[in-house]
């Protein structure tokens, strides 16, 4: 492994956002992220550079912990902008 490899594994697992329970899940209406009601309140834009426009009305989850390796994130496009976290499978707008 070279030092690059390491440096940026560090950086997808420092910015790793992970709901704090499963009670209240919205998605971000444009990539899917989830993240809890209280969690969304606290930030003004979506992790991802979405506005923060979330819905509750979502259906399967996956888990993505480092996107520039994940097979799933480089088949959807831009892995390059996507933090690690939990995102939904398919989102509609509220």
């Amino acid at each position: 492994m070279n030092n690059s490899d390491s440096g940026q594994e560090s950086q997808e697992e420092k910015s790793f956002a992970i709901p704090k329970q499963i009670k209240d899940l919205r998605a971000c209406q444009y990539c899917g992220l989830l993240l809890t009601l209280e969690q969304w309140n606290k930030i003004t834009q979506c992790l991802n550079g979405c506005s923060a426009d979330q819905t509750k009305l979502f259906s399967g989850i996956i888990c993505v912990m480092k996107p520039s390796k994940s097979w799933v994130i480089k088949k959807l496009g831009n892995s390059k902008n996507i933090h690690p976290g939990l995102y939904a499978i398919d989102v509609q707008a509220e």
